[in-house]
């Protein structure tokens, strides 16, 4: 027989004898679903009811949103009275106001604070705050933190150093002004996932590096300063995505200018060498003076297999399509991506290199992704047949010239 339906009338009469499916859950439920709210609606839900009194202060998340007078007592508040001997999985710190002296030191007040609750993820994000925010290492220091986000912050006074945060596992830092030292940066050993995206390399005047041992996957996005060598022997994922404002304007100091000490004046291999252990590679930008000046130390990419290419593998001749193509004994995948921009790339209608050589035996596919109205399409076939691409592996897509590849990053 089918399950007959509740009518209106017997609804009201559940309503009204007191019973209701939310309380009916067990407190662990309750919490975890409270610590979705953001914490000031989460501490609202203590007027339910008796049983509601004191759930919230042992919630496993903290959302903390501090947007306009008075939100900074009740955060102080909130973290006053919560449970210290509660387990405090996550918490997020959104700031919307001025940078005075006052919120400054309420910030990094609550980032002691929730750090000393052995807090296992942190996202802080200084909203609207275009310099960045002012934040010292001092209060990151962790040995439970396993994913750090920091956005539009800054290190001015004093480097960035998570090396304490020995149970590190994922660190993502946006719109960030970042010191990492005159004598380099060196990540924990957990360490696994490493994304830096619109961030600003401080000091100006130093080349430095990164070191990351345990690192597998890298994103490196639209930087500005010098770029810095690179130290990750076990990656296994990279996205490098050179220049910003969809490839016009000049970053990471390979403007490629005859009188820029900072493109002719280096004779190592600041970035590729700290890659070549990667199996997934993508090489993002427009014409990259970086990519095509490391071309020359060019490492051998012994465990590569997958490679995306962006526009600048077409200059000077192809040579970074070439370099790859010489470099990956074990290459099976190969997509090129030409933007809308690739039209302004001079090539040589001949392709005549001073060595031949063929390309990996296991190569199975290559994928050439252009905008229509997109030419040197022929040019790029003839190199890859030059050095034995057989045709049955070559496919050619063609997208919509409108907004095709914009910016030239993923």
């Amino acid at each position: 027989m089918a399950e007959r339906l509740c009518t209106t009338s017997e609804s009201k009469a559940a309503v009204a004898g007191g019973g209701d499916r939310l309380s009916a859950l067990p407190e662990d439920v309750i919490r975890l679903v409270l610590s979705f709210l953001p914490s000031e609606e989460a501490v609202q839900t203590c007027l339910l009811a008796t049983r509601w009194r004191n759930l919230w202060k042992s919630v496993p998340s903290l959302r903390i949103y501090s947007c306009c007078y008075g939100t900074d007592d009740f955060i102080d508040s909130l973290l006053r009275y919560r449970d210290r001997d509660a387990p405090l999985h996550e918490c997020e710190i959104l700031v919307e106001a001025d940078c005075s002296d006052e919120l400054h030191r309420n910030a990094e007040r609550w980032l002691r604070y929730v750090v000393s609750l052995k807090v296992r993820v942190l996202r802080f994000d200084m909203l609207n705050h275009a310099d960045g925010f002012p934040l010292s290492a001092g209060p990151l220091v962790s040995e439970h933190l396993t994913r750090l986000d920091l956005f539009r912050v800054g290190s001015k006074d004093l480097p960035l150093d998570v090396s304490g945060c020995q149970s590190l596992e994922e660190l993502e830092i946006r719109q960030s002004a970042v010191d990492i030292g005159s004598v380099g940066t060196r990540f924990p050993k957990s360490l696994r996932l490493l994304r830096i995206r619109d961030v600003n390399f401080l000091p100006k005047d130093t080349r430095s590096s990164i070191s990351a041992p345990g690192l597998l996957t890298l994103e490196l996005v639209d930087c500005l300063g010098k770029t810095p060598f690179l130290s990750m022997p076990s990656l296994v994922t990279a996205l490098i995505g050179v220049g910003h404002d969809c490839g016009r304007s000049y970053y990471c100091n390979a403007c490629g200018g005859v009188s820029c000490p900072e493109c002719y004046g280096i004779d190592v291999c600041v970035l590729l060498k700290g890659l070549s252990s990667a199996m997934n590679l993508e090489l993002m930008g427009l014409s990259s003076m970086i990519f095509r000046r490391e071309i020359k130390w060019c490492p051998t990419f012994s465990n590569l297999k997958t490679l995306l290419l962006g526009d600048w593998f077409m200059t000077a001749n192809f040579s970074g399509l070439v370099c790859f193509l010489r470099h990956s004994p074990v290459l099976e995948m190969l997509q090129l991506r030409l933007s809308i921009f690739s039209k302004e790339i001079e090539t040589s209608q001949v392709y005549k290199p001073k060595k031949q050589f063929l390309v990996s035996k296991h190569l199975k596919a290559v994928e050439i992704i252009c905008c229509e109205g997109v030419g040197k399409i022929d040019q790029i076939l003839n190199v890859l047949a030059y050095h034995g691409v057989k045709p049955e592996l070559i496919s050619i897509e063609r997208e919509p010239s409108i907004g095709c590849f914009s910016c030239n990053t993923t």
